[in-house]
């Protein structure tokens, strides 16, 4: 099944979820971590047309034995110091200007990702994630954080400047 339509799915049952938590019910993001880094996998999704507004890269957590090395594919972890990602809902939080530029906190809304505020993951950009896909070459790694380009972080930026209590769907 494609990008689109594995998001198409969740993006049903994810509005529902919204409509009934009181969270955003216009826009949301989504990290398909079962496709390979290289390739699109984060996507902002028009919850109102059910469309993509756009899809691009994304870093997941490369480990602790092999941080920033470029792994293709997402192990998942809500344990403190593993650098993993973790699997799950998380509601975009506030926003912040970090090490790395502009940066969302991520509130886990999910038993799997409960630990993700004490663990310091955070949506944000890096000048070292690609813009576009590079496949079969795999994105750098992070230390856990869904990382996006600087330019894509500007775009997302926009939106939850905007859009408040966006919900982030983190799944493999």
């Amino acid at each position: 099944m494609n990008l689109r339509s594995r998001v198409a799915e969740r993006a049903v049952a994810l509005r529902r979820f919204c409509e009934r938590e009181g969270y955003n019910t216009r826009v949301a993001m989504f990290v398909d971590l079962s496709r390979h880094s290289g390739r699109n996998r984060f996507v902002v999704w028009d919850m109102v047309r059910n469309v993509p507004m756009f899809t691009c890269p994304v870093s997941h957590g490369s480990g602790s034995h092999r941080s920033h090395v470029r792994s293709a594919y997402a192990r998942l972890s809500n344990e403190d110091g593993t650098h993993l990602s973790s699997e799950g809902r998380a509601l975009v939080a506030e926003r912040y200007e970090g090490r790395y530029g502009v940066a969302y906190r991520l509130d886990g809304l999910d038993a799997t990702n409960s630990n993700i505020r004490s663990r310091c993951i955070v949506l944000h950009g890096w000048e070292h994630t690609t813009s576009f896909p590079i496949f079969p070459f795999a994105t750098v790694g992070s230390f856990g954080c869904p990382v996006l380009s600087r330019r894509m972080m500007a775009k997302v930026d926009v939106i939850l400047q905007t859009e408040k209590s966006v919900v982030i769907d983190i799944f493999k």
